[in-house]
């Protein structure tokens, strides 16, 4: 079930790009301007930010699989960083009491997923609208202060305020589990308990007045059901984790201009 709206986008003004420039190769304006797309937020100097950590690492990457003799011309670029990671990066596999020891250390997030029976009310608002944003919040919480009177209004009042199609059903979303609707407001929606949710729940399109009609909680499954995604995620962080302290070493030895390179165990792809 996915919620009503489409997904806002901003183009952001040329004119305040950086400069940036890695041991003396500049990058391209034009490169740039391309890669911020890839790098969606809320703020556009972390846009930048992130974009031109991006080409920066990238091209790091390729100095460095020159000088180790891989051929990075043409389409063969993407493959001879590849190479090189290969090659150059090592860590060890986790063994079975790794897999074990995490698998006991976080036996939460080896669960079937919830299952809730939901409804909601759609107060529109677009992300970068705060005053609507602002006006939105308070119909909303009036709304939740009439329905703590009387539950049995939520399909009234989702009929005159929803801008959902689901206004037409009371607001009513179906059943709903993991990966049915958008990540923010699934977050949100997973955490709630049965019955009225005390505040309205923010997503891309606005604010969601809702109420958990049901809610099934997920089941803990066994190791045997979870051992080849335990060490799949494991061998993944440890590579991650290399792949990130090499090309940190990179950083530390270059000349870089214009950009500032952040670490963090989520913030370098390749």
């Amino acid at each position: 079930m996915s919620l009503c709206g489409t997904n806002p986008s901003t183009t952001p003004s040329k004119e305040r790009l950086p400069v940036i420039s890695v041991n003396g190769v500049l990058i391209e304006e034009t490169q740039l301007a391309n890669e911020l797309q890839y790098h969606p937020h809320g703020e556009f100097d972390v846009v930048v930010q992130r974009a031109g950590q991006a080409l920066v690492i990238q091209q790091l990457l390729l100095e460095q699989a020159v000088k180790e003799g891989i051929d990075v011309s043409g389409e063969s670029e993407e493959a001879g960083v590849q190479l090189l990671l290969q090659t150059q990066v090592k860590y060890d596999d986790p063994d079975e009491d790794d897999c074990l020891r995490y698998f006991k250390n976080n036996r939460d997030k080896f669960t079937t997923a919830p299952l809730m029976e939901v409804d909601h009310i759609l107060l529109a608002a677009a992300n970068d609208d705060l005053d609507a944003r602002d006006d939105a919040k308070s119909d909303a919480m009036d709304i939740i202060s009439t329905l703590k009177n009387d539950l049995k209004l939520f399909g009234e009042l989702a009929k005159h305020h929803s801008v959902c199609p689901s206004k037409e059903t009371g607001g009513s979303l179906g059943q709903i589990s993991n990966g049915q609707t958008v990540p923010e407001f699934e977050r949100q929606l997973m955490m709630l308990p049965e019955g009225l949710a005390e505040k309205p729940l923010e997503s891309r399109y606005g604010l969601h007045v809702v109420n958990v009609a049901r809610k099934v909680e997920g089941k803990a499954l066994d190791y045997s059901l979870v051992q080849d995604k335990v060490r799949g995620y494991l061998v993944h962080r440890a590579s991650h984790l290399a792949i990130q302290a090499y090309i940190h070493g990179l950083v530390q030895k270059a000349d870089i201009q214009g950009v500032e390179v952040k670490f963090s165990e989520d913030n370098v792809h390749v």
